[in-house]
């Protein structure tokens, strides 16, 4: 998920990620899975990877009809020792990421949960 911490959301890493609900059925995929948050690269010294949480469930924004909640797993966040930067000498570290296109943009967070 990506946070940064001057965004417009109200966001708690720790406790919860407000998004808009066009991303609801995204993130409803990552419910009882676990996520790597991350600051984007257009953030100056941008930590790049710093933590992972687990989703605990997604419910409806009590204060906005036009938003959505992920809430954390209480005792699930952790702060990585070391922040993993998106780049070592030019080349992305995590070529997971990459969708089709070779692009890190408009990717898929989590994968649907098997049941």
């Amino acid at each position: 998920m990506i946070h940064r911490s001057d965004s417009i959301y109200d966001d708690s890493p720790a406790e919860r990620y407000q998004f808009p609900a066009q991303y609801r059925a995204r993130v409803e995929a990552c419910v009882d899975d676990w996520l790597v948050y991350y600051e984007p690269s257009k953030v100056r010294d941008t930590r790049g990877y710093f933590a992972v949480a687990k989703v605990e469930a997604v419910i409806r924004d009590p204060s906005s009809a036009e938003m959505f909640i992920a809430l954390i797993e209480p005792g699930t966040y952790l702060d990585f020792v070391n922040p993993v930067p998106f780049n070592r000498d030019g080349r992305l570290i995590e070529r997971g990421l990459l969708n089709a296109g070779q692009d890190i943009r408009s990717r898929a967070v989590c994968r649907p949960a098997l049941v």
